[in-house]
This record gives structure tokens, C-alpha cells and sequence, in this order.
């Protein structure tokens, strides 16, 4: 595991045991980048209740900030945790810059369905009913993600914030986030 110095933190997503410092991490990060706030609201239609949002309500980020696919994208231009930064945004979409990538990905916002399901009196079978839907970008903010949120992700780099961890497994799973130590602070 490497030292940590303050250059480290460039392109690496530190992971947290709490909500609470993933948040208090993006936004100090987020407000201590120059220019003007940009904020994206999600489409909400019928029945999402809050609890289950999938992205941020108002997605605000400011161009040069460190974002993070929550979703894979059909076409493969990216995939969930892969890691950019924002750079710019028109009426249809925003674009991502990736760290290895030579051009940037323009992202759509993209839906999420509230279902349930019920069986179908004639086939009796189970059909999905679509209660609710949620428009948003499929990007977060990543200077700092939850260890929680980042299970079944990998990343090239991570710092490892696992001082205050609370359930078992827990810093074996932020562990476990990294493909090699040298990618670990």
C-alpha cells in the first residue's frame, strides 16, 4: 500500500464507511474547483418515491469535476464506476472526458423504472407494471463514494478511507475494490 501525499488524490476515488464524508468530501472538492455551478434536475413521472432514487434529484457539478457512471451504457462507451471528468454540457447531453480516452462521451440522460409485479389472471404469469419513472444522468459525483456503493465496482486507484468501518467485511471489500496494491493509498 502506498503513501499517501496530497498529488495522489488527482484521478483517484477515495472510499468511505459513511454517506455523511463521501458527501462532505465532493462538495468541498466540488466548491474548491473555479467557474459557475451547473445543475441538472432528474424527470420524475408517476410513482419514485425518494427513497429509491437511483442518482441524485439535481445532479450540480462544475466543469473539470471528477464523475462516475452509475450505469452501463449499451453502446460500451462506459460502464458503472468508470471514472472522468466533466468538461462540458449541451441542451441533449453533457460531456465526459476519461483518463485514457482520446475522445470525450457525450452521456444522455437515461430512465430507471419503479416496478412492480403482478400476476396475469389469463397466462398466469408474473408481468412487470410500471409504477413510476426516473430521468437523470447516469453520472455521480466521485471524488468519494460509500464502500457500500462501490461493491462490484474495480478501480485502477483508490484511496481507502476505512478508519470508522462498522460492519464486517467492510475494509475487505474497499480492499478488494483496487486490481493491484499499487493502485491502493
Amino acid at each position: 500500500v502506498n503513501a499517501f501525499s496530497g498529488s495522489d488524490e488527482e484521478d483517484m476515488i477515495r472510499l468511505t464507511t459513511h454517506n455523511a464524508q463521501a458527501d462532505e468530501v465532493n462538495s468541498r472538492k466540488l466548491a474548491e474547483l473555479p467557474g459557475d455551478s451547473f445543475e441538472f434536475a432528474a424527470e420524475i413521472d408517476g410513482d419514485f418515491p425518494e427513497n429509491i432514487y437511483p442518482a441524485d434529484e439535481v445532479l450540480t457539478l462544475k466543469k473539470g469535476a471528477q464523475v462516475m457512471f452509475i450505469r452501463n451504457d449499451s453502446n460500451g462507451e462506459y460502464y458503472n464506476g468508470k471514472i472522468g471528468f466533466f468538461t462540458d454540457f449541451y441542451e441533449e447531453y453533457i460531456l465526459v472526458q476519461c483518463p485514457g480516452d482520446e475522445e470525450k462521451i457525450a452521456v444522455e440522460p437515461l430512465e430507471w423504472e419503479n416496478s412492480r409485479y403482478v400476476i396475469n389472471e389469463q397466462t398466469q404469469e408474473l408481468d412487470s407494471e410500471v409504477l413510476g419513472i426516473f430521468r437523470q444522468y447516469p453520472l455521480r459525483l466521485a471524488w468519494a463514494i460509500t464502500i457500500h456503493k462501490s461493491q462490484g465496482l474495480t478501480f485502477d486507484k483508490a484511496i481507502i478511507d476505512a478508519a470508522s468501518s462498522f460492519a464486517s467485511g467492510q475494509v475487505y471489500v474497499a480492499l478488494s475494490r483496487c486490481r493491484t496494491l499499487d493502485g491502493m493509498v
